[in-house]
């Protein structure tokens, strides 16, 4: 097992490219947060912004009454946990979407970019005499993951259940080596 092919810098590496569409994305389609570009200090702006999204997404997550606030923080931060594993003839990708219906996940592949997106929604209505109460949590998850130039992306296969996205990635057969022994002549 060549455990580079499964390092995490490489699956996500092509995550900023691919924005998440959501109602705070701008006509653009460029979330709206700092571009950092060259300005050092918007690069710093930038980076400290990501740690508060990522500690605060995942804080978020395990607390569906707060999920109506995930609008504080950029979509993007919204992202599920995702397990990857090798195997001998197939890479196994495991993302996990609590409170996700099935039909509520999109799967995309373009060349070897691969993006799961997921929207949840979730809303509860309780009337009684004297009062009448709502409560509504609206979120968007997204993964965007490369992956290894030996993975047959025309052959993908997911299965969903009970909040756990499945994809069976499976691996292009052994190519024939074109390697050849060279002789050497004398002269």
């Amino acid at each position: 097992m060549d455990w580079k092919k499964i390092a995490p810098w490489n699956w996500f590496k092509d995550e900023e490219k691919v924005p998440v569409r959501t109602s705070r994305t701008a006509a653009s389609g460029v979330p709206a947060r700092v571009q950092p570009g060259n300005d050092p200090l918007a690069l710093f702006r930038s980076d400290i912004e990501r740690v508060f999204e990522e500690t605060f997404s995942r804080a978020l997550a395990g607390f569906p009454a707060l999920a109506g606030y995930s609008d504080l923080i950029p979509a993007a931060a919204l992202q599920p946990a995702v397990d990857i594993s090798e195997g001998e003839k197939e890479y196994t990708i495991r993302a996990e979407l609590p409170g996700v219906d099935r039909d509520d996940v999109s799967i995309e592949v373009e060349g070897q970019t691969l993006v799961i997106r997921a929207e949840k929604k979730q809303e509860q209505t309780e009337e009684k005499e004297g009062y009448h109460w709502v409560e509504r949590a609206y979120g968007v998850m997204q993964r965007v993951l490369s992956l290894p130039d030996d993975a047959d992306a025309e052959k993908i296969e997911a299965s969903f259940k009970n909040g756990v996205l499945k994809l069976q990635i499976p691996k292009h057969a052994a190519r024939a080596s074109n390697a050849r022994s060279i002789e050497i002549q004398e002269g």
